[in-house]
């Protein structure tokens, strides 16, 4: 399996397992990071979102 290829992980639009991972950001105030894809094979771009790791006690200060 290459990097490329997750089997947990594929395009929404024609169910392709290889992407390229395109941007991330966090949003709604920390609360979710969305990431970015692009399909190797149809070039579909789609964003997920997940919830944000929470922070570390040290990371407040």
């Amino acid at each position: 399996m290459s990097p490329f290829e997750r089997p947990d992980r594929c395009c929404p639009k024609c169910n392709h397992h290889r992407y390229l991972f395109r941007a991330r950001r966090t949003v709604e105030e920390g609360k979710f990071t969305e990431t970015k894809y692009r399909c190797r094979a149809c070039s579909h771009e789609w964003w997920e979102r997940i919830p944000a790791p929470p922070k570390k006690a040290d990371d407040a200060a």
